[in-house]
């Protein structure tokens, strides 16, 4: 790893152009579809398709929010920053904070998906599924995430480059997906038979498995398909011309991720029965890429390898978000002033990339032993819980900013209502309401519905809260505010 020559706590360099900000936001977003196809074909079956659209809802309103407030508010930090300038300091804590677990989770479960990927791509070329069981399945994650220390330290403009070079070809990749796929379940009737199926299944109650619990169950789950918007929000500081560039890479990235996970998902249920997309979890594109009409047997494996580079470079967002959120922490004074040193050679916050990188190769050797879908799912069971808090703060601070900064600006979203707050008009748009109530709503499943996500959780904001209470009652005292 380069050594590094001196350091600051000043400014991160702007590097991250319009086609760079737009991948950061579709890599970590549009990488979660290569994970989670299988695993919510199990729970909701044919429906799968409508649980990915009802999950949607969070994600477009919540991704919208970002856009205004990070072109008001072009730093660092993302959420965390939002929040702590409209609650005070130990809520801007509690939104980094989750924001924090869901990276950290986000590098550690994308490194295994990119392993999964990897290890299909190997038994297609050499018949050797070594890297599907354990341990190699979780030490080959741990010696991806440690390369992206490396790449990250030297700097965002490489590791935003390596985004944007894969992600390009990842968008012809579900291009063809899409090309092949919508006109065969069309001209087949698969779409036609597809219809009274979804209508059965309510009536009733036969999802993926059996019980209208099964299809909440995986509506919870498919929200882990659009964890990851902030990413954008996260290098705004890093972003050149942030006014204009954030709003349109934004508003690119979620309708492109919802266009192609619903498309998608709709395949997976309409090419092929949706149990054999379920049943394997490690590589569920692979499986759906299978079974298109004239390209199949050999699209698998550019897929295999296509998986394995897009969920290589959502690992590589998961490290750039955790380690911008933690930065600005720092020099918030939310938490010790030595997260937010930077290299003065490569002006990157290598303190913090290196400890969280390091964090998520420990997760993953903590339970190196377990079989390699075990592990998979121990992963994704936590995933959602941390973002979920995040959002809910980014939603309700974009509706309390409107009112408390109401000159600011910066582009702004629409479907605005008039708001009269004592003898002062202002204008407040329904979007974060909207996705204020459905994160929170989805929060609610998570905590309801998965027992690992909801201890670990819990257990991991316990430790955050306390940390930070004894840190300020440390440094003398900050008032919150």
């Amino acid at each position: 790893m380069p050594q590094v020559q001196g350091e600051d706590s000043q400014e991160l360099k702007r590097e991250v152009g319009i086609f760079g900000s737009f991948s950061m936001g579709y890599a970590d977003v549009g990488a979660d579809i290569y994970v989670v196809l299988g695993v919510i074909a199990l729970f909701a079956g044919v429906v799968s398709p409508l649980a990915f659209a009802i999950a949607a809802t969070t994600y477009v309103c919540t991704g919208l929010c970002y856009a205004e407030l990070a072109t008001a508010y072009p730093v660092a930090g993302g959420g965390q920053y939002y929040s702590l300038k409209a609650f005070g300091r130990i809520h801007g804590f509690v939104a980094g904070w989750g924001l924090m677990l869901d990276y950290t989770i986000d590098i550690a479960l994308f490194a295994l998906a990119t392993v999964g990927y990897l290890g299909t791509l190997t038994f297609f070329l050499f018949r050797s599924g070594v890297l599907l069981t354990s341990p190699y399945y979780g030490l080959t994650a741990i010696v991806l995430i440690l390369l992206l220390l490396a790449l990250n330290v030297v700097g965002i403009k490489y590791s935003s480059r390596f985004n944007e070079a894969v992600i390009a070809v990842d968008l012809v990749t579900v291009g063809l997906f899409l090309v092949f796929g919508l006109p065969s379940i069309i001209s087949s009737g698969a779409i036609l038979r597809w219809v009274p199926n979804v209508v059965s299944s309510f009536q009733t109650g036969n999802f993926g498995q059996p019980g209208f619990y099964s299809f909440v169950y995986a509506v919870s789950l498919a929200t882990a398909s659009y964890i990851g918007i902030e990413s954008i929000s996260q290098a705004a500081e890093e972003t050149k011309r942030t006014a204009e560039v954030i709003p349109k890479a934004t508003k690119a990235a979620i309708s492109s991720v919802v266009v192609v996970a619903i498309a998608l998902s709709l395949l997976s249920v309409t090419i092929t029965p949706w149990q054999a997309v379920a049943n394997n979890s490690q590589a569920p594109a692979v499986t759906l890429a299978s079974n298109l009409p004239i390209i199949g047997g050999v699209f698998a494996v550019w897929v295999a390898l296509m998986g394995t580079l897009v969920c290589y470079v959502s690992t590589n967002t998961g490290v750039i978000g955790v380690s911008r959120v933690m930065y600005s922490m720092g020099r918030l004074g939310l938490m010790p002033r030595g997260f937010s040193k930077v290299s003065s050679r490569y002006r990157t916050p290598y303190v913090t990339i290196t400890i969280f990188t390091v964090i998520a190769s420990l997760l993953l050797a903590v339970y190196i032993a377990l079989p390699g879908a075990d592990l998979l799912d121990l992963i994704t069971s936590i995933y959602n819980f941390g973002a979920l808090v995040a959002y809910m703060y980014v939603n309700a601070a974009a509706i309390v900013l409107r009112v408390k900064e109401p000159r600011r600006t910066g582009w702004k979203m629409p479907l605005n209502l008039t708001v009269r707050i004592g003898d002062k008009p202002y204008q407040v748009s329904v979007i974060p309401i909207v996705g204020l109530v459905s994160s929170f709503v989805v929060w609610v499943l998570i905590v309801g519905l998965h027992p690992t996500g909801r201890v670990i959780g819990t257990v991991w904001f316990a430790i955050g809260i306390a940390a930070y209470l004894i840190y300020q009652r440390y440094r003398g005292g900050s008032k919150d505010g």
